[in-house]
């Protein structure tokens, strides 16, 4: 489909709040691979280091990491690809109104305020090419919207996708988790573009 941004309902677990309290507390950016096949264990292993004991040990935490393995394989079968790139994290900073210069990008925010999206209908586009700020780009504040924790978000990438940022409430403080998938060539660019850094 050529939509810019299609958004899947989902219910809050019952019991994800207070599990995800304790996440942010020792959660930051964590990436790596993620294949179709082991998506579990891939995920499992980039969080292994990462994540305590008590966190682990946690009932909620088998679901939340089965939930983010599944989503990765049905990222994989829309993309037609093996593997994807996989980033979980409390920092959140995209400030400015922007588009994912990606072909497509899955979002899932777990815990905190959602991705803000701004319409074309309230935006001022010119301005956003322009490079000017987020004041200039809005033109109607009541057009803006927020994702809803849980929901999944596919954005469709590049110059005609649909201008989207960061709500300031996940800019101020780190209680909010969000998980972000991207096809396997982001991850590569993004370690050559580290390494020759």
């Amino acid at each position: 489909k050529n939509d810019q941004l299609n958004i899947f309902r989902r219910k809050v677990p019952a019991t994800s709040e207070f599990f995800f309290q304790k996440l942010c507390n020792s959660l930051d950016s964590l990436y790596g691979f993620v294949t179709y096949y082991n998506s579990k264990k891939d995920i499992e292993k980039i969080l292994r280091d990462k994540v305590s004991l008590e966190i682990k040990n946690d009932s909620f935490y088998n679901i939340w990491v089965s939930d983010m393995a599944e989503l990765s394989k049905l990222f994989c079968k829309f993309l037609g690809d093996d593997k994807i790139s996989f980033w979980v994290g409390t920092r959140r900073g995209c400030k400015r109104y922007h588009v994912d210069m990606v072909p497509f990008r899955l979002l899932v925010t777990y815990a905190g305020q959602g991705t803000e999206v701004l319409p074309d209908c309230a935006a001022n586009r010119n301005a956003f090419c322009e490079g000017k700020a987020n004041e200039e780009i809005l033109r109607d504040k009541s057009a803006l919207k927020f994702i809803n924790k849980w929901d999944v978000a596919v954005f469709r990438g590049g110059e005609d996708g649909i201008l989207h940022r960061t709500p300031d409430s996940a800019l101020t403080n780190s209680s909010s988790v969000l998980m972000r998938l991207d096809n396997s060539f982001f991850l590569k660019d993004l370690i050559k573009i580290n390494n020759f850094a």
